[in-house]
């Protein structure tokens, strides 16, 4: 395409909030096509609103390696491994299906993640989501800061790949 100035108007976006749901699913047969019984099943939770604004922390970072060449001036580097993290921070609840009942210390299971949809809207065929598999860490108490609610931190450990986003079956 040749090249065009942008104007004056930039592409669209749409709010975070109200658009992503976040479900803890104990059994997916396939994370490359989860289905959408999977996702639904009575086992699963919708834990979306268990968590605080900064408690779905999930993030990438790729490693570089640098490549260092006899009479090169500058260093070239290559793309290594991509790590990623998860770490969560929700309400300390007693109330059944919140994440602070759901998520059991030594579990393993998945979180699925669909963004760009309305959090009301129920689970379906065609829609994307990111399914990450973790083992679930230690349900350690939340920083206290005298004006918020009582909350609980708790480390994942990411066992397999986490991929793109893939449709739902």
């Amino acid at each position: 395409m040749a090249d065009a100035a942008e104007g004056l108007v930039p592409p669209p976006a749409l709010d975070q909030k109200g658009n992503t749901t976040i479900w803890w699913v104990p059994t997916i047969a396939n994370v490359a096509a989860p289905t959408a019984a999977e996702i639904g099943a009575s086992g699963a939770f919708r834990i979306t609103y268990s968590f605080t604004p900064d408690g779905w922390n999930l993030q990438g970072a790729q490693d570089k390696t640098t490549d260092d060449r006899l009479a090169i001036p500058q260093p070239l580097e290559s793309l290594d491994s991509n790590k990623v993290t998860l770490d969560l921070k929700y309400v300390d609840t007693a109330q059944a299906g919140s994440a602070a009942v759901v998520l059991v210390e030594g579990t393993s299971g998945y979180f699925v993640e669909r963004r760009k949809v309305p959090n009301s809207t129920l689970i379906a065929a065609a829609q994307k989501v990111r399914v990450i598999p973790v083992t679930l860490g230690a349900q350690n108490p939340g920083p206290l800061d005298g004006t918020g609610k009582f909350t609980i931190v708790q480390a994942t450990a990411i066992n397999a790949v986490v991929g793109k986003e893939v449709a739902v079956v």
